[in-house]
C-alpha cells in the first residue's frame, strides 16, 4: 500500500502549501456508503459522511466538526452508460465554516435535502471515458433561511487503468435557481482529482483532493478550501442455494 501512503501525503501537502493565503481553508471528508443491489438494475446506497475543518488561525484540517451527515440513494442503471439516481431523503448537520474565534462555538444549523440526477459517460478512446453529471436539490434549513432550489454539474474525465484501478479530473459547478438573490446565483465549484480502487468486488475506496472556490450566502467575498476526502463502499451480496458468494456488479 505504499502507493496510497505517497497519494495521501501528496494530497495534504498540496492542501497545506498556501497557508499564507487569505480566506484559505482545509479541510477532510469521510463517507462510509452501504450499497444494497436490488435485482440487476437496482441499488439502495444508504451514506454516512463526516466532514472535519481547520479551527481558527490554524491549518490543521481535523481540528474541528464541519458536517454530519445521513443520505439514501436509490440508483437505476438504465445502460452501461446512464444511470438515474434519487435521493428521498437526506439530513445535514453543518458548522459554521471558521474564519474569526467566536465561529467555533456557534451551534450547527440542520438541513433535509431531496436530489435527482442522471450520470452519464461515453469512451471516447480504449478505457477512456468522458463523464458527465447533472443534479437538482431542493434544501430545507431549520433557521430563517430561506428554502434553496441548487442545479449542479459535473464534468470530467475518466481513465480505467484496470478494472480495479481508475483515476478521475472533474471540475463541478453548483448554482443557486430559487431561494437566494442574484448576488448569490453562484455557490460554489470544485475542482477534484480522485482515484478509485477496488479492493474486493464488494469493497472499494476512492481517495482524492477537491479545490473549492465558495461565496458564502451571507457574504460576497469567496473562500478557498482545500479538501482531501475518503470514501470507503461495502455492497451487500448474494448466496446461492450452495452457499457460494457471488458479488454483483
Amino acid at each position: 500500500m505504499n502507493w496510497f501512503k505517497k497519494l495521501l501525503t501528496t494530497a495534504i501537502w498540496i492542501s497545506i502549501a498556501q497557508t499564507s493565503q487569505a480566506q484559505q481553508l482545509y479541510n477532510a471528508w469521510f463517507r462510509s456508503t452501504l450499497s444494497v443491489p436490488v435485482g440487476n438494475k437496482f441499488k439502495i446506497d444508504n451514506e454516512f459522511q463526516h466532514r472535519r475543518q481547520n479551527g481558527f488561525n490554524n491549518a490543521d484540517m481535523f481540528d474541528r466538526n464541519l458536517m454530519f451527515t445521513y443520505r439514501n440513494w436509490v440508483y437505476y442503471q438504465h445502460n452501461e452508460d446512464v444511470k438515474f439516481s434519487l435521493s428521498p431523503f437526506a439530513y445535514f448537520s453543518h458548522y459554521k465554516i471558521i474564519q474569526k474565534q467566536a465561529d467555533e462555538n456557534v451551534q450547527p444549523n440542520s438541513e433535509i435535502r431531496f436530489s435527482a440526477a442522471v450520470e452519464l459517460q461515453h469512451e471516447i478512446l480504449k478505457r477512456f471515458y468522458i463523464v458527465d453529471k447533472s443534479a437538482i436539490e431542493y434544501r430545507m434549513f431549520d433557521n430563517k433561511q430561506l428554502n434553496i432550489t441548487r442545479l449542479r454539474n459535473r464534468f470530467g474525465f475518466r481513465y480505467d487503468f484496470t478494472d480495479k484501478i481508475k483515476l478521475s479530473v472533474f471540475d463541478e459547478l453548483l448554482f443557486n435557481l430559487l431561494g437566494t438573490s442574484q448576488y448569490h446565483f453562484f455557490d460554489h465549484d470544485r475542482i477534484g482529482l480522485t482515484l478509485e480502487y477496488t479492493v474486493l468486488p464488494y469493497l472499494k475506496f476512492d481517495i482524492g483532493y477537491i479545490h473549492i472556490a465558495r461565496l458564502p450566502l451571507t457574504s460576497t467575498t469567496k473562500l478557498h478550501e482545500n479538501n482531501i476526502f475518503l470514501n470507503l463502499t461495502y455492497q451487500l451480496h448474494k448466496r446461492t442455494k450452495t452457499n457460494k458468494v457471488h458479488a454483483i456488479g
